[in-house]
């Protein structure tokens, strides 16, 4: 039989046995603070101890030499694994949405395939999940969101109390600069754009390089302009319907959003004209996706590939109108941000519109519209010509 005892705060196991009738204990120190981690290893060296696994009454024997081999040998029983610790996270995360669900087992999922799905979670450590974090081919967004995720998944095996400290608090991200401005284009760069675009169509049309209306990405135009102008996701886009798209009164609504929260946007006038002229060349809809896949029937709806989406933007943009490498369709939505702050929408209307989870995330744009507000002060006369 074995027993848990608490001194200075530390747990230790007692074993017990008789011999002759006289009561014979052993108290071997598990090095944890934690009762039920100090629980779940009475459990398991309870087990061992009684298939004669472990003697923890010969004097040769000692439980951290034990547990040192047990991590060499990579054979511990005595912490749950990292597979059934995901399951049950995934089942009490209960308090977010379905897409943030996937998310957490996607990045789970595929940390758990670099250190093992068996792997018990009390050999973790900071390496582990620095090596995963933080690959050099990973983009900082993506080791900034991979890290969060990660240390909510073990704040949480914390809290159970299987481990006692989260391994990525250890961990700091690189401090990187924000380089928004590398990847914000204004209204003239998509007039030099959409110019480039249709000089490429004329050129293979007339080469008899372009053959049919898919080749002539008839979508290019009124995709982008509506990235441009509504800030609307890349995902947002693809899945939008014209069920949400009310031309007559200049708005659409977003229902298909990163946070679950719908949210409603203004369409301006350049947009207007572009939308309006592509219903007409769809047929007039009056219902399915706004940007259907060329493979789709009237059967069938087929969203486009979000990846193509960004390569033929990132291929007009880049390649064709010769603008900064930098610029990239997710681009877009930081163009359409600063857009909106110089044209006077306050940074409430901007987040709301945008579908930021905070005001933290929407600041980032102001101090990019920095020279717009130094002239709207000069303007109104606040800051005055200091040189005569």
């Amino acid at each position: 039989m074995a027993s848990l005892r608490k001194r200075n705060n530390y747990y230790s196991i007692v074993f017990a046995t008789r011999v002759d009738g006289k009561l014979i204990q052993k108290a071997y120190s598990l090095g944890t603070r934690y009762k039920k981690i100090a629980e779940q290893k009475r459990i398991e060296y309870e087990k061992l101890y009684q298939a004669g696994e472990i003697n923890p009454f010969d004097d040769n024997w000692n439980l951290q030499e034990y547990e040192k081999m047990q991590d060499l040998e990579g054979t511990s029983v005595l912490s749950p694994i990292m597979n059934s610790l995901q399951k049950q996270f995934l089942k009490e995360k209960t308090n977010v949405t379905e897409k943030t669900k996937r998310t957490y087992k996607y990045i789970i999922r595929q940390f758990m395939d670099q250190v093992g799905h068996t792997m018990p979670v009390t050999r973790i450590t900071a390496d582990d999940i620095r090596n995963f974090c933080l690959r050099d081919k990973l983009a900082n967004a993506s080791k900034k969101n991979y890290l969060k995720h990660l240390k909510a998944f073990f704040n949480w095996v914390v809290e159970k109390e299987f481990i006692e400290s989260n391994p990525c608090d250890k961990i700091n991200l690189p401090k990187t600069r924000d380089n928004l401005v590398d990847k914000i284009i204004e209204e003239k760069d998509l007039n030099i754009i959409f110019k480039k675009f249709r000089d490429y169509q004329l050129k293979h049309k007339k080469a008899r390089a372009i053959q049919s209306t898919d080749q002539m990405q008839l979508w290019f135009k009124p995709l982008i302009t509506l990235a441009f102008y509504t800030g609307l996701r890349r995902k947002e886009i693809v899945q939008l319907r014209w069920e949400h798209v009310h031309l007559k009164e200049q708005f659409l609504r977003v229902t298909d959003t990163k946070n679950g929260q719908e949210r409603t946007v203004p369409i301006f006038d350049p947009l207007y004209w572009r939308l309006k002229a592509w219903r007409k060349l769809m047929g007039n809809p009056k219902k399915g996706l706004v940007f259907p896949s060329p493979k789709s029937n009237s059967k069938l709806e087929i969203p486009m590939t979000g990846d193509n989406v960004s390569k033929r933007f990132k291929f007009y943009a880049t390649e064709e109108a010769d603008l900064k490498d930098t610029i990239n369709f997710h681009g877009l939505r930081h163009s359409c941000a600063t857009f909106l702050l110089r044209n006077g929408f306050n940074v409430i209307e901007v987040k709301n519109m945008l579908g930021h989870k905070s005001l933290e995330v929407t600041n980032r744009y102001v101090h990019l519209v920095a020279k717009d507000l130094l002239a709207t002060a000069n303007k109104n006369g606040l800051i005055k010509d200091k040189s005569a």
